[in-house]
């Protein structure tokens, strides 16, 4: 193979002088060449110029059967197919199209931001992107570390200050409302004023949901927060989406975030109470690192996200 100098060599990153290569070897003709990249014949010839002297090699001669390639242009050919496949394969990563992509999509939330954003998202997914994945993970005490060194895209969790280098887009607003079972006593104060319900609430038998903040575990104790006089917690449970059911089949209550509570409302016999206050909302977010803030894919994915809560 002949000797390439790397100053010439360093010519074949243009990526005009790789198609050109490429179309060489495909119709061996420097015409037929330029006419399948659009060049004209001048800018076809050029183009051959700063290839032969790039590679230090004719790469193509007469012979009295017409044009064949050097051996060091047919040593090339599968190297050639191969670069120019993976550039394009670089530039192919700037675009996104969702309905090719097989992109896996790694998410963290909790079971609440599973019912209230992953539940509609899903039917979204198989309609316009039927060959991405994505894989919902626990949200964790480190789940903040994870998005920031690329093990997770996008995290789902109620607002709460962010470091630096984060973005965070709100989906909605959030209240709590307080769930009983049907038929439940408390329902008789389901108009009282608030300060009439709590002390009503204290006297039943309660489930707390628990949930990672910072590097704790703690209850979402919303009705003490309130000020309602609230003894220990009947059953403290890791998961928002169990407590409804356990409502259903007791007397114990529980103040949930009402998109959850609506959901299960209409699948289990139970009934809500508003509480009556603007003290216990939040907003809940979309929380991504600067890493991921230009990913197309991802972009794609927030967007989307974002329709889909906004019109529920």
């Amino acid at each position: 193979m002949q000797k390439v100098d790397a100053a010439d060599f360093n010519q074949l990153t243009d990526l005009n002088l790789m198609r050109m290569l490429a179309a060489l070897i495909q119709t061996q003709s420097v015409t037929r060449s330029g006419e399948l990249l659009g060049l004209s014949q001048p800018a076809a010839s050029r183009t051959m110029a700063k290839l032969r002297k790039a590679l230090n090699d004719p790469l193509l001669v007469r012979t009295s059967r017409g044009y064949v390639l050097t051996p060091l242009a047919q040593t090339l050919a599968p190297l050639v197919t191969k670069a120019l496949a993976a550039a394009e394969g670089v530039f192919a990563a700037t675009h996104f199209d969702p309905a090719t992509s097989a992109r896996t999509f790694q998410l963290a939330t909790t079971d609440y931001g599973a019912q209230a954003v992953l539940t509609p998202l899903a039917s979204t997914l198989v309609q316009q992107a039927p060959y991405t994945h994505v894989i919902a993970s626990a949200w964790k005490t480190d789940t903040l570390a994870d998005l920031e060194n690329g093990q997770v895209d996008l995290a789902l969790y109620a607002d709460a200050p962010l470091p630096e280098d984060f973005h965070a887009s709100e989906l909605f607003k959030e209240s709590y409302v307080l769930v009983v079972r049907a038929g439940h006593r408390l329902l008789e104060f389901a108009n009282a004023p608030l300060a009439e319900l709590l002390a009503a609430a204290a006297t039943c038998g309660y489930i707390v949901a628990r949930y990672p903040n910072n590097h704790l575990d703690v209850g979402d104790n919303v009705l003490k927060r309130l000020g309602a006089p609230m003894g220990q917690p009947t059953l403290s449970l890791p998961y928002f989406s169990t407590a409804p059911m356990i409502v259903a089949e007791s007397d114990l209550i529980i103040a949930l975030p009402s998109r959850l509570a609506q959901r299960y409302r209409q699948q289990l016999p139970i009934e809500l109470i508003p509480l009556p206050t603007e003290s216990e909302t939040f907003g809940y977010l979309l929380i991504w690192h600067e890493r991921a803030h230009r990913d197309p894919s991802l972009q794609w994915l927030r967007r989307t996200i974002k329709q889909l809560v906004s019109a529920s």
